[in-house]
């Protein structure tokens, strides 16, 4: 038979108000002993209760699911940060509802508006425009890696600028001059912090910018730009190491080298924007810059329970990256 906050009630020798106040996590709030409320988890341990979660939501005015919304899910950052965000959210009895946005605005405003219909209690968002923060109006709202920055806004940040100069001035170190850059999305304020960084490097060891050196990616067209430039670059004999500001252009970026230019990726350098496993075991090989993601994720999921629980202070965190070298 299945338990019931009469049976649980009865067997802790409490009442049924009491039972209801210690499953919400309200026990404190209402007063109740501690011992009280140990006897009463106990009880529904042991007759292994399952709580009713549309009568909870009804009851408390929320639904215990938050929205997790990215680019590409796919993408091994973005993965991880959803496996990450669920770990945290579920700790604190949440549900992760999660979507890609395909870099499509349009498809970002259709995704948020229909999270706001399902209810959702809040939504953590790596955003494609700046328009999807006026969502922050209407329910909680945290954004992380692409960071519009406002006054009015909370966001889970990472160094950009600061990673992209250290990345940058680690290739000079080795001996490279003629440094090129693979960039995408450059509207992006991450992505635009990025390529300062990558200039101010320059500047600072008194290599001269130019601008031909910067490709910019299509994200429609990645494989194929990402092989023309490489091509273009190698048979110039323009370049001895590539700065790649996401991953998967990293990826592509090593592929297009081993495919086509097997002779010459040993005297090639990468330098990558997030890590991957596999640049461990690969050539060109990689410097690479590790994104705090467990913190990332354990600060946003912090952030947006805060907000649901009705404080409305605005907070904003600035993390680390962590260079490998190789």
């Amino acid at each position: 038979m299945k338990a019931s906050l009469k049976t649980i009630a009865e067997q802790s020798g409490v009442s049924k108000t009491t039972v209801s106040f210690v499953l919400n996590g309200r026990g404190d709030e209402k007063n109740i002993s501690s011992e009280t409320q140990k006897r009463v988890l106990d009880t529904a341990r042991q007759q292994n209760y399952q709580p009713n979660q549309l009568a909870r939501s009804l009851s408390l005015g929320r639904s215990f699911t938050i929205g997790f919304v990215v680019p590409d899910i796919a993408n091994p950052f973005f993965s991880k940060m959803a496996r990450l965000v669920e770990q945290y959210a579920e700790e604190k009895g949440y549900s992760v509802m999660m979507a890609s946005t395909g870099e499509k605005p349009e498809k970002e405003q259709l995704i948020l508006e229909s999270f706001r219909n399902r209810q959702v209690d809040g939504i953590i968002l790596a955003p494609t425009c700046q328009a999807s923060l006026q969502f922050s109006k209407h329910l909680p709202l945290v954004s992380f890696d692409r960071v519009f920055k406002s006054d009015d806004q909370n966001f889970v940040d990472i160094n950009n600028q600061e990673t992209a100069q250290k990345l940058t001035e680690s290739l000079i170190s080795r001996g490279h001059k003629h440094i090129a850059l693979f960039t995408i999305s450059s509207h992006l304020p991450n992505i635009q912090e990025r390529i300062k960084g990558y200039k101010t490097a320059l500047q600072s060891n008194n290599i001269e910018f130019d601008e031909d050196s910067i490709f910019e990616i299509r994200k429609e067209h990645i494989k194929a730009d990402v092989n023309a430039a490489i091509h273009q670059l190698l048979e110039a004999k323009t370049v001895s190491s590539i700065l790649f500001l996401s991953n998967v252009l990293t990826s592509e970026g090593i592929w297009s080298v081993n495919k086509n230019y097997p002779n010459k990726k040993e005297n090639l350098q990468f330098a990558s924007f997030d890590n991957l496993e596999l640049f461990d075991f690969v050539e060109p090989s990689v410097i690479s810059a590790l994104q705090p993601s467990d913190e990332m994720a354990k600060r946003s999921v912090d952030m947006l329970h805060s907000q649901i629980e009705n404080n409305k202070t605005v907070t904003n965190h600035c993390l680390s990256t962590t260079i490998i070298e190789r």
